[in-house]
């Protein structure tokens, strides 16, 4: 690979992940839905997996993540009753979200487009229902809070939607990654070399 086209990878990737943390958290209601805001930077970091393979999702989940950690990082009370904030935890969590959709489907369905969108609607699931967990045995640990959202909520009102918006969300970050880049017409070389010539047909519809 040329130095012109490693440096336009780099460029495209640090524009998408601005434009991305940026809109996510500067704009909040740029794209809103039933209540709740897409996660601009979960469906960037999915399809970077997903569509350029492993190492191209560990290091933006790790970039975006140290953003989400900078942003709106977990806090939890410390010793002293001061806030603290939980760096790490968003680097940590989009990393293995980065190589999951690198992993996932990656055999039997050779990436093909529209199962992105199915990509982004499981790790959405999992990152959503993961943070419920882990807030409710940290709240009943902590006895912080005496109660939690109900099941109901949770699913009706916080789930539910993110799924919807996220994939709305989806298609127009997919579509700009398949056609601009980073890589020329949206492939990635080196990737679609390790297949079989039946495995090169994995960026069709």
């Amino acid at each position: 690979m040329n130095k012109q086209k490693r440096a336009r990878q780099i460029l495209l990737y640090a524009l998408y992940i601005t434009s991305v943390c940026c809109l996510q958290v500067t704009f909040p209601g740029f794209f809103r839905l039933f209540g709740r805001t897409a996660d601009l930077m979960l469906v960037f970091t999915v399809f970077a997996g997903y569509l350029f393979g492993p190492v191209d999702g560990i290091v933006v989940g790790l970039i975006v993540g140290l953003f989400r950690d900078y942003f709106s990082g977990p806090v939890v009370m410390g010793l002293n009753q001061e806030p603290v904030a939980l760096l790490g935890i968003g680097m940590l969590s989009f990393m293995y979200i980065g190589l999951l959709s690198a992993l996932l489907f990656r055999k039997r369905f050779r990436r093909k487009l529209f199962l992105g969108i199915l990509q982004v609607e499981l790790m959405t699931l999992i990152y959503y229902v993961s943070g419920h967990v882990l807030s409710y045995i940290y709240f009943s640990v902590s006895r912080t809070m005496t109660s939690y959202h109900s099941l109901r909520y949770v699913v009706v009102s916080c789930i539910l939607p993110q799924l919807l918006v996220n994939a709305i969300a989806a298609l127009p970050i997919l579509l700009v990654l398949r056609f601009i880049g980073p890589y020329s017409k949206g492939v990635r070389s080196a990737l679609v070399d390790g297949y079989s010539m039946e495995d090169k047909q994995w960026q069709s519809v």
